[in-house]
């Protein structure tokens, strides 16, 4: 019997690493979609809280352009880097 529970065992091991692998892609996809929900709602907030506060053309674009240039700073790292360690059995 526990000979039987081996073989079963090490026979679905690749099919739980794969599962594994699935679970944690969609945790990082949604925490990516959770981010670049926040990113939009920033980018709307303030520029239209810096118009509000009768800001000029200038400060705002100043404003607009270090957001972006922010947001690419801090994404483009998490974007690029690729997940080596985990193992896809197709």
């Amino acid at each position: 019997m526990d000979k039987n529970l081996q073989n079963v065992l090490s026979n679905l091991e690749p099919e739980i690493d794969k599962k594994c692998f699935e679970l944690k892609q969609k945790t990082r996809e949604r925490r990516m979609q959770k981010l670049f929900i926040l990113a939009i709602v920033l980018l709307l907030f303030i520029p239209s809280t810096l118009i509000m506060l009768d800001v000029n053309i200038w400060g705002f674009i100043v404003g607009a352009i270090g957001l972006i240039a922010l947001a690419i700073l801090i994404m483009l790292p998490i974007a690029l880097k690729e997940n080596t360690r985990g193992e896809c059995y197709e």
